[in-house]
């Protein structure tokens, strides 16, 4: 069984020039380098994106404008947080800690492999086996009976406790093969959760977390009991960012582009895909430098 920081997102009360900063110093080796959408979002006027789905929200709507003034806000969700050792995202939180105004806004604890499926979780519910302070109305149990999972097997469950509104939310799924359970965890909650877990090294982070899940939701079944009392790892199955980035390429060109491509080359001839592929080559922009210089180096 491994843990890991699945979602992290702070708002830090400092210029744009120091959001940037910290991002070179600290992220960019794993990330890539931030580009410019020209576009903003959020409230924020300026959105910046780096590889695996990271983004930098800057320039506050309701600021002067001057980039020395106001707040940024950094989402690194799951696909982003893979791509982190667990002492990176350590060190950059301890940075913060040290020099910055901050608040977390959002924290995700993630357990891989827990010994429980949606299933047995869906049976307790029947049996009235929970004690949490989510109302009964949030629990929902979801089976999938034909779709596959990633692994290729077939059929996937899903079941979430609490309302994605609220502070926290629970959800114990199945789709990546080995059940995953994570909360996701908003607003001062995150924040507290964060100030607690990720300050220690990350092997102590799973111990850290359980009592905030337990302070959440009880079960009174073994399994959830054999569960909180194991020592668990920290997870340190670590993605690199351009792989993932480029296999989200890939996937995104086989089922959206492949068969409209098809037909082309069928109909045109394949000197069609030699001419897509150039004029491909004459249009990208920088967001694909990160890609083309091996993960981001200039």
């Amino acid at each position: 069984m491994e843990f890991r920081i699945h979602w992290f997102a702070v708002t830090v009360w400092a210029s744009l020039d120091h959001a940037h900063n910290l991002w070179h110093a600290w992220l960019e080796p794993r990330l890539g380098v931030l580009h410019d959408q020209g576009y903003g979002g959020r409230l924020y006027k300026k959105i910046f994106k780096g590889l695996a789905a990271a983004k930098l929200y800057c320039l506050p709507q309701h600021s002067s404008g001057d980039e020395q003034e106001g707040h940024f806000h950094l989402e690194l969700p799951g696909t982003a947080c893979e791509t982190l050792p667990p002492e990176a995202l350590q060190e950059f939180f301890l940075v913060l800690q040290r020099n910055d105004k901050f608040r977390v806004k959002r924290i995700d604890l993630a357990w891989d492999g827990v010994p429980f499926t949606p299933v047995m979780l869906d049976q307790a519910d029947k049996q009235d086996l929970f004690i949490t302070r989510a109302r009964r109305e949030t629990f929902r149990f979801e089976h999938s009976r034909h779709n596959p999972k990633e692994n290729g097997e077939i059929g996937h469950s899903i079941f979430r406790l609490g309302s994605r509104a609220s502070s926290r939310h629970l959800r114990v799924y199945d789709y990546h093969g080995p059940v995953r359970l994570e909360m996701e965890a908003r607003g001062p909650r995150a924040d507290l959760i964060a100030g607690d877990v990720l300050p220690s090294p990350p092997d102590e982070w799973s111990n850290k977390s359980i009592p905030h899940l337990r302070d959440f939701v009880e079960i009174e079944a073994p399994y959830w009991h054999e569960f909180v009392k194991q020592h668990v790892k920290a997870g340190r199955t670590i993605v690199d960012a351009r792989t993932k980035e480029l296999s989200r390429i890939a996937e995104w060109m086989f089922k959206q582009v492949s068969p409209s491509l098809s037909v082309l080359v069928d109909v045109i001839g394949e000197g069609t895909l030699k001419a897509l592929i150039e004029n491909g080559r004459k249009k990208r922009g920088d967001k694909f430098k990160s890609l083309l210089n091996d993960g981001g180096e200039e």
